[in-house]
């Protein structure tokens, strides 16, 4: 119990007030709508477009013919610039050489060192929205993606993630990370404590471990379609007890060539009522142990 107190105390240096958990209906998220136009990087307020991946580069008795592992590993960020060092680097820290956040989420590489440049925010009348444009070579492959700041998770809460979207040839999905504080590690707190200060802008003081993952297939809707809010509420969720996590992160994603755009993205609580419905809906698994 103090562990997990001492964990949540921490979390507050890596979260804004207005991320925090918040009243059930709000929105969690800081710039849904794209409205509030682009930060001194060029993204949209409350948003990731730059960001990478790594590159583990194994320790070899051989090196020269790449023979016999030693089973130490090397982390680069994508840019192939920077080292991480023998600790892999999660969710949110940012390479001090190119400056993009790592999404710690997969071994990609250089894959989304363009990404920014296929993201941007366009105009249709009054209203602003997120458009991606994904060439042959790109959709093909990695695909473009964008990613919210970190929001604050409650232990026994549930969530719906929602919002509109639009695609010409390419495919969207939306994906809810989330991540669970893991105890202290000394090996990691003084490998932290060893980072130039720009690569921990949030100031996280231990590991974040993804453990749970949302996803809504959107699909290629060829109008704006609503996604997330229906019948069968396939934007709601509510964390199974093993993969309850602290903190989360929306991505918007999409791949194969063309074109597509999201707006009016909102994660919000549940209200009890809703919440109840769900668990009804949806009791999760039965307990398959002998009596």
């Amino acid at each position: 119990m103090t562990t997990r107190l001492i964990l949540i105390a921490l979390l507050a240096g890596i979260l804004a007030a207005p991320c925090g958990a918040g009243r059930a209906g709000r929105n969690l998220l800081r710039n849904g709508s794209f409205e509030k136009g682009l930060n001194d990087d060029g993204e949209p307020k409350g948003w990731h477009t730059r960001i990478t991946g790594i590159i583990p580069v194994p320790e070899y008795e051989d090196p020269q013919n790449k023979k016999g592992r030693t089973g130490v590993v090397d982390f680069r960020c994508g840019c192939d610039r920077f080292s991480w060092g023998r600790i892999r680097p999660w969710s949110m820290l940012t390479c001090p050489e190119c400056g993009r956040i790592n999404l710690g989420l997969e071994d990609s590489g250089a894959l989304y060192q363009r990404n920014d440049d296929y993201v941007q925010i366009a105009r249709q009348g009054r209203r602003r929205f997120v458009r991606f444009d994904l060439p042959e070579a790109v959709g093909n492959v990695q695909g473009v993606r964008i990613v919210s700041h970190l929001v604050r998770a409650e232990p026994d809460a549930g969530y719906e993630i929602s919002g509109r979207a639009v695609a010409e040839g390419a495919h969207l999905r939306v994906f809810v990370e989330g991540l669970r504080t893991q105890s202290s590690d000394p090996r990691v707190t003084e490998w932290l404590e060893n980072l130039p200060p720009e690569a921990n802008p949030l100031k996280q003081k231990v590991r974040l471990k993804r453990v749970f993952r949302k996803q809504v297939n959107v699909g290629r809707p060829t109008d704006w379609t609503i996604f997330g809010r229906d019948e069968k509420r396939k934007g709601q969720f509510i964390p199974p007890e093993r993969s309850r996590f602290d903190v989360m992160f929306v991505s918007l994603y999409a791949y194969l060539p063309g074109r597509a755009a999201f707006d009016d993205i909102v994660l919000r609580k549940l209200t009890r009522k809703e919440y109840a419905a769900l668990k009804k809906l949806r009791p999760g698994p039965k307990d398959r142990r002998l009596r």
